[in-house]
């Protein structure tokens, strides 16, 4: 399957070789899905000794983590008292710390293993409008600095000069945050994987898993593997390959739009410390500058678009409506992909079946989460402790009209957020 015609499509490092499966073959670990998780999971099961074997269908980053916005965001849409209270007092802590390393497992990765991948790490940025995005804010600054984490305040005057604009009245920045090449990450990760005995196959989609003896058998159109484990990450992307997984996940089409490179007069002006930015709107934008300098802005489709390929013009006056500068700016890509979404907003670590586990459901936080994640399934096949729990597979209720509860989203969302906007707007003036 072809990567779609995009910024990071052309822009990435040389893919490793990831030939087709053919013939017979055993593993100890087969994982399905090529991405951030899966080729995550394959690199540290690999440097716990295990013989690993990666299934991709396209080739490694093909689908959400060759597409995404390239920014590495630390937690949830959550605050920690939240997430304690969802989890309870004795696992709740086992996975803040989880949170609250991911970021930095994806960047120690890419230092550690030298991967190539335009990574910087000058911080996030959540900048947001009205009481409920004040609140949020508020909550993260005062709770995740009580958890250590050194977290700023911006008004809007010092966010003028944080990123250049004063169109958001309020933000944090979270100095965990940074931001990549997506697909160069997926593919050093993939190479790197390779070097510590992994192997990986792309242009193989899985057909059937069996069970096998004491095991299972996962098998191509050109193959088949027998292996003690099986895990499959195929997040937005899941099919029927296993029953109801594609029904534990809410597949959304997101777009991005990338400019040409700006000018040095832009650039004086447009994000000038390279921080990554999202909104606290319901329906979010989320934007960075790529190492070419080129504007890189993110976000869902709108009522009438809301499947890939589609437009992304909405995105581009919303671009111009945050930095009046961009106006006039040639717009270079635009392309889409597919978020794993959960009616929490938290991914899950799912127990299939005897040693088939599965992670998804990463709310558009993939590039940290899915990283750390690799090493959750890691333990879960180990059979050590996890910092997730490992659930059962849980259905989201009314699956069937996923469709219209999107539209049903975007609409009042839409409504709500420019409600958020005036009432904001209205009180400074």
């Amino acid at each position: 399957m072809k990567l779609p015609d995009s910024l990071w499509a052309t822009s990435a490092t040389p893919p490793a070789d990831t030939p087709a499966l053919t013939g017979k073959h055993g593993a100890d670990v087969v994982v399905i899905g090529g991405g951030f998780t899966g080729l995550s999971t394959a690199l540290h099961l690999a440097e716990a000794g295990k013989s690993v074997m990666v299934l991709e269908a396209g080739e490694p980053g093909w689908g959400a983590s060759g597409r995404n916005g390239g920014q590495a965001n630390p937690g949830w849409r959550m605050l920690p008292s939240e997430i304690t209270q969802k989890y309870g007092r004795n696992r709740g802590p086992a996975v803040l710390d989880m949170l609250n390393k991911a970021c930095d497992v994806a960047f120690d990765l890419i230092d550690r293993h030298a991967i190539d991948c335009d990574a910087e790490r000058p911080g996030f940025v959540h900048a947001g409008f009205g009481q409920t995005g004040k609140a949020f804010l508020d909550g993260w600054i005062r709770e995740w600095g009580e958890l250590g984490v050194k977290v700023e305040r911006h008004d809007r005057a010092s966010l003028k000069t944080l990123i250049g604009t004063d169109f958001y009245p309020f933000a944090m920045r979270d100095p965990r945050g940074g931001h990549l090449q997506p697909l160069s990450f997926a593919r050093g990760l993939a190479r790197t994987a390779i070097s510590k005995g992994a192997t990986v196959h792309g242009n193989s989609k899985v057909d059937a898993i069996h069970e096998a003896g004491a095991g299972w058998r996962v098998t191509t159109d050109g193959g088949e593997v027998e292996a003690e484990h099986v895990v499959i990450c195929t997040n937005a992307y899941s099919d029927t390959l296993w029953p109801n997984l594609r029904k534990s996940v809410i597949p959304v089409t997101t777009f991005v739009a990338a400019t040409k490179p700006l000018d040095t007069d832009r650039l004086a002006t447009i994000l000038p410390g390279r921080h990554a930015v999202a909104e606290t709107r319901r329906a979010l934008h989320y934007f960075k500058l790529d190492r070419d300098n080129r504007f890189v802005i993110g976000g869902r489709g709108n009522l009438t678009n809301l499947k890939e390929p589609g437009s992304t013009e909405h995105l581009k006056r919303t671009a111009r409506e945050i930095f009046p500068a961009l106006e006039g700016m040639e717009w270079e890509y635009g392309w889409g992909g597919q978020v794993a979404v959960t009616p929490d907003h938290t991914p899950r670590l799912f127990k299939l079946a005897n040693n088939v586990h599965a992670a998804l459901g990463f709310n558009g936080r993939g590039v940290a989460m899915c990283t750390m994640f690799g090493t959750q399934l890691t333990r879960a096949v180990l059979g050590e402790d996890t910092d997730m729990p490992i659930e059962p597979i849980d259905i989201v209720p009314n699956h069937a009209f996923r469709q219209l509860g999107i539209t049903w989203h975007l609409a009042t969302s839409g409504l709500l957020d420019r409600r958020d906007v005036a009432d904001t707007t209205a009180a400074l003036a």
